[in-house]
């Protein structure tokens, strides 16, 4: 089976070896497609490799989204039979085998079975942002609440705004001028494209996906909540507030539903372009322009 490894030098090497084998409690999955994502672009660009994650020069395995079917059982799975059509998320940077290529072995409990309607390449755009937003919503307690989404445009605010939206808070996007209808569509009550614009507004709650950081405190009420997708950029805390940054975690279960809302239009499906494996530089240099709303994907 075909692979791409990375030095973290933007080096995109196609490697050809054995197949894995699922161990206890996992599948192996022939591969449809993967997306690209900002940890794909990161790791690419070396950025684990500077923070020790990984030893210099080491090769490490591209790819956390994966759909495709699964083609090999390990003992003790229940539910996952080989020819059922599947997404996953593989969690965590390593040197194992990501999924850019054409099979990779899952834990069971991180992989869905795809509903009716959902195409089984697209499906592929679907775990890792979803999850993310829907845990990161979650832990924000949104019921009730006034929350302030950054970055309501990209891949994870986009799950956001409307995941928020059905489990009641009062949802306040960020996001880009040519997206504001469909930010209102999909559950935003406003839809600002400065967070300048709220100066004189407070929210119980802040969800910063985009990065945006300390600046955003001043918009949160005496003991609000702050939470970001990576620890660089959560502020410490002041006047109360609960400063904190979501970690995705592989869940099988809970992306079952996301996809079910995903299939059913409750939530968005944005595809931006597919490149075949062998064209993933391509891929990554198409995902940094940002021309496009929407992932990428590779399709095996």
């Amino acid at each position: 089976m075909r692979t791409i490894l990375t030095t973290g030098t933007d080096d995109f090497t196609i490697i050809d070896r054995e197949a894995p084998e699922p161990r206890a409690g996992e599948v192996r999955i022939r591969v449809a497609a993967a997306s690209v994502n900002p940890v794909d672009v990161g790791a690419a660009h070396g950025v684990f490799h500077r923070m020790g994650v990984i030893p210099a020069g080491a090769a490490v395995g591209l790819g956390w989204d994966v759909s495709g079917v699964v083609d090999a059982v390990g003992p003790d799975v229940a539910g996952l039979t080989t020819g059922t059509a599947v997404a996953g998320l593989r969690h965590g940077i390593g040197p194992d085998i990501g999924t850019y290529g054409e099979a990779v072995v899952l834990p069971a409990n991180a992989v869905a079975r795809l509903p009716r309607g959902l195409d089984p390449a697209d499906a592929a755009a679907v775990p890792l942002i979803a999850l993310t937003a829907s845990q990161a919503i979650d832990l924000l307690n949104p019921g009730g609440r006034r929350l302030l989404i950054v970055g309501a445009s990209g891949g994870v605010g986009g799950y956001a705004v409307p995941l928020a939206a059905q489990r009641g808070a009062t949802v306040t996007a960020v996001g880009k001028r040519g997206d504001v209808e469909n930010l209102i569509h999909h559950g935003a009550d406003t839809v600002v494209t400065d967070v300048a614009e709220l100066t004189d507004r407070r929210f119980d709650a802040v969800f910063d996906p985009a990065g945006a950081g300390a600046g955003l405190l001043d918009l949160l009420v005496d003991g609000g909540h702050y939470l970001g997708t990576a620890p660089r950029n959560a502020p410490a805390p002041v006047r109360g507030i609960t400063s904190g940054w979501i970690e995705v975690r592989a869940d099988g279960a809970e992306l079952a539903g996301l996809l079910t809302e995903v299939a059913a239009g409750r939530l968005p499906l944005r595809i931006a372009g597919d490149f075949a494996l062998d064209e993933a530089a391509k891929a990554h240099q198409a995902f940094e322009d940002k021309s496009i709303p929407g992932r990428w994907l590779l399709r095996i």
